[in-house]
């Protein structure tokens, strides 16, 4: 959810910390993710790869979710590069035989 403001809530942040590797699918949760990130430029998310690309445009709600994310298992699992500036790159795959996010 996001407050009139447009910030992810506190409630949102506390469950992207919650993402479990074990109980969660990492598909669903990447859809959760997207539609949560707004502000931002929008995020690019291949179901077909796997290749999920988020970047903040320093908007402070965004990195507020960056940093969520950073304390899970979904960022140990699936994150694939970052760059200055913003972006990030991951590879969220249920199973494998997906293809390398292209870049």
């Amino acid at each position: 959810m996001i407050d009139s403001n447009g910030y992810p809530t506190e409630e949102t942040l506390q469950k992207i910390e919650a993402f479990d590797i074990l109980k969660d699918d990492p598909i669903t949760f990447t859809e959760y993710i997207c539609e949560n990130w707004v502000n931002g430029y929008p995020p690019s998310w291949n179901k077909e790869t796997g290749c999920l690309q988020l970047s903040t445009g320093g908007w402070s709600g965004c990195e507020s979710i960056i940093q969520s994310l950073k304390k899970t298992m979904f960022w140990s699992i699936y994150w694939y590069k970052s760059k200055r500036g913003g972006h990030y790159w991951f590879e969220v795959k249920r199973i494998k035989g997906f293809p390398e996010c292209q870049t």
